[in-house]
């Protein structure tokens, strides 16, 4: 009876306000306190009241051309078509109501519109990124009135939306300074996003400590609040889904930790959640019919009481009454029993969807335990493959210092210098694949010579193809007479493996390396790369398994066995360039490989050096040579090399010996290694540079070149030289280096 007097009274008033609309104008008092009340009715889930209040101060609000108003009111009425999911007319209402918040000033309005209206268009995939840019214009605004809740609320928004789209470096950019502005004051609805989110963040980037302590404090949160008898339901059900979607969040960290039990258990319990927040929204709907239900009820009474006023019998009213609420008590009933029956079947849709996802997490089980598996066969290859040439070395070094004949001196030497080079092949596979699996390797770019360049790679085979008594064929096409542009490094990495394989799978036959030109324009070449032998040729069946890590782990044939990585490499490197191999086998006929590779003109040394006036060829002078390197065999090996090319050297054990001796003897260049004791080579360049900035500096370490090359520039070395190195590539950068200095 109370909601009935209630109601009542709101029509009479809305009748009231129509009435006195025609005699005078209403003060701002009274359409502020009617906003306020369709506010409030809002809060309540009374729409269609609150509609109706916002209609009638709309009209008064008009009459007294009231713009401030105006704007608060059309921004009721959109956020009430919005809550209907009618996003059109919300978006036009939302605008309606900017329009006056603009004409009036209102910055406060113009920020809280900006952020409902970045929210209706975030919805559909066709005005996303105007609704991204209104967050943005809400953040601007927010910031200029100084007002941190508004600044905090757009960048959460902006940070869901790009979480939702896997965009998570574009979601840090918001999480980061809304971290900064959330406070202990803050909402606990605040909190509890921003946790969440950041949960997310971290997750993404595998902090996955990090990721643990935000997701389980926005858990500490939201289940604090579900607990809160002062919320509202939809407040608690808007608690719900993010405890569902930080418990989706611990289920994925511990997923991707492969602990699949805690997994399962948090993903359980975002289930249980999910079902939580709909049975709220369910709620929250029930009520809204109650209420319009009521609403139309009363209206129908009202005009049915105008139309019979002589039937004032108390007796048939209240039989009416007893009429209608017993209409009302059995839509109640079968509106929670339509819940509970589509509530049964959500639960058990979710039930279906948590054994599928068990599943799931078992098949990655499985498979991580495969993966495992197959490492542990690596691990046991790579000892072995590790261990035969290591005997090889340890053996022959052992006959050398016997003194063996001469005869067997030569022989001995070079089985030692093939065991020593199969060594840094297979280190430097591992090492080039750890580095390409974590996205490492940048493609640079350098002027080369292609013909050059695979002479090159085919000579430092010469052993592999003398031990199988192979000949190679070169074959470039005439139409490349430039230099070309690219990274020539991970090419001859590709290279090297493909007529490395060619050279092991064939015996007593032929390899061919042909370069063919399939492109040609003014700056430009589009240039397909063959590799074909006669040799043992490869299954069909085992075709497309070559290129996967550790594959030949798996080859039954003993002869051949290695680590089966080459393949692998060569298929990841050639990723890089956006191309991709191909190849045609048979079994006993041979094999031919080939990719298509693009790669830019570039201007010949020749032309370069007249342009510059640089020459390389300086004369055989003596040069005075410092080499800087704590271990006594690198120090033994550099002082050789360089005394056969006729170079005078002095040797310094560690950066500080080094700089005196720069300041009191002249050299025309210093080898520099960069880990040593007392002050390493980085430190003791940086001292050289303040009394001698011309000296020529080369970095000289066993260091990887992509770690250590900016450092050594940065303190005014002049160029790094990768240990072990090519004896001739050597003497090129030496000389290289000290031309500059003598041109000068």
């Amino acid at each position: 009876m109370k909601n009935v007097i209630q109601h009542i009274t709101i029509l009479f008033l809305i009748g009231f306000t129509q009435v006195v609309q025609s005699q005078s104008s209403i003060v701002s008092d009274s359409i502020q306190s009617y906003i306020e009340k369709a506010e409030k009715l809002q809060e309540e889930y009374k729409y269609e009241q609150s509609f109706e209040i916002a209609k009638a101060a709309l009209q008064n609000a008009q009459y007294n051309n009231d713009d401030k108003s105006l704007g608060y009111i059309y921004n009721i009425i959109a956020k009430n078509y919005e809550i209907s999911e009618n996003d059109n007319k919300a978006r036009s209402n939302y605008r309606r109501a900017l329009t006056y918040a603009r004409s009036s000033k209102s910055k406060v309005l113009e920020t809280d519109l900006y952020n409902n209206l970045a929210r209706v268009y975030t919805k559909h995939n066709l005005t996303r990124k105007k609704g991204v840019d209104y967050y943005k214009k809400s953040y601007e605004f927010a910031i200029k009135l100084n007002d941190t809740s508004r600044m905090i609320r757009p960048l959460l928004n902006l940070g869901e939306y790009y979480i939702s789209r896997n965009d998570f470096d574009s979601a840090y950019e918001y999480l980061a300074p809304a971290r900064k502005l959330v406070h202990e004051k803050s909402s606990n609805l605040v909190k509890t996003k921003l946790s969440g989110l950041l949960g997310r963040y971290f997750l993404s980037v595998r902090r996955f400590e990090e990721s643990e302590e935000y997701t389980d404090q926005a858990i500490s949160y939201a289940l604090g609040e579900t607990k809160n008898k002062e919320n509202n339901d939809e407040m608690i059900s808007t608690f719900y889904e993010e405890l569902a979607s930080a418990y989706e969040a611990k289920s994925e960290l511990y997923r991707k930790q492969d602990d699949y039990q805690r997994a399962y258990h948090f993903q359980k319990k975002q289930f249980q959640n999910i079902l939580q927040a709909k049975d709220y929204k369910k709620l929250i709907e029930l009520q809204r019919a109650n209420i319009k239900y009521e609403v139309d009820v009363i209206k129908e009474n009202i005009k049915i009481a105008q139309d019979q006023k002589k039937e004032s019998e108390s007796e048939v009213v209240k039989w009416r009454i007893s009429i209608i609420l017993g209409i009302i008590l059995i839509l109640i009933s079968l509106a929670f029993l339509i819940s509970s029956y589509k509530n049964n079947i959500q639960k058990k849709r979710l039930n279906n969807d948590l054994i599928d996802k068990n599943k799931e997490l078992i098949s990655a089980k499985e498979t991580a335990e495969q993966v495992s598996t197959l490492k542990s066969q690596f691990i046991s290859t790579v000892s072995h493959e590790l261990r035969t040439p290591l005997y090889g070395v340890i053996g022959l070094t052992s006959l050398l210092m016997e003194n063996p004949d001469k005869k067997k001196k030569n022989e001995y030497l070079e089985s030692l210098k093939f065991s020593g080079d199969y060594l840094l092949a297979l280190i430097n596979d591992v090492l080039q694949l750890s580095k390409i699996e974590t996205n490492e390797v940048k493609l640079e770019k350098v002027s080369f010579d292609v013909r050059t360049l695979i002479e090159g790679i085919v000579n430092s085979l010469h052993t592999k193809q003398k031990s199988n008594n192979n000949t190679v064929h070169i074959d470039i096409d005439k139409k490349i007479t430039t230099t070309l542009l690219g990274d020539s490094v991970r090419l001859s990495q590709i290279l090297i493996n493909l007529i490395g394989n060619a050279l092991k799978f064939t015996k007593d036959g032929n390899i061919w390396v042909s370069v063919k030109c399939l492109d040609s324009k003014k700056d430009s070449h589009v240039l397909r790369f063959i590799v074909r032998d006669d040799g043992i040729g490869i299954p069909k069946n085992k075709q497309q398994t070559i290129f996967d890590n550790f594959a030949q782990v798996k080859n039954e044939n003993q002869e051949y066995e290695g680590t089966g990585l080459g393949l692998a490499i060569v298929k990841k490197l050639i990723h890089l360039h956006n191309s991709e191999i191909h190849i045609t086998s048979k079994e006993g006929k041979g094999s031919e490989f080939y990719f298509d590779l693009f790669y830019e003109k570039a201007v010949k040394e020749q032309e370069i050096s007249l342009k510059s006036g640089e020459n390389l060829s300086i004369g055989t002078s003596n040069f005075n040579v410092l080499i800087v390197d704590d271990n006594k065999i690198n120090q033994i090996v550099t002082q050789n090399i360089l005394k056969k090319k006729g170079y005078t050297c002095n040797i310094a054990s560690n950066g500080m010996d080094a700089i005196e001796m720069i300041k009191n003897e002249k050299f025309d260049l210093v080898l520099m290694d960069i880990n040593m004791p007392e002050m390493n080579g980085l430190e003791a360049t940086k001292v050289i540079r303040t009394f001698n900035p011309n000296i020529p500096i080369i970095a000289l370490t066993a260091v990887e070149e992509g770690e250590v090359r900016g450092q050594a520039l940065s303190v005014g070395m002049n160029d790094v030289i990768i240990k072990p190195y090519d004896t001739q590539q050597f003497f090129q950068s030496i000389m290289r280096n000290i031309s500059k200095v003598k041109m000068f």
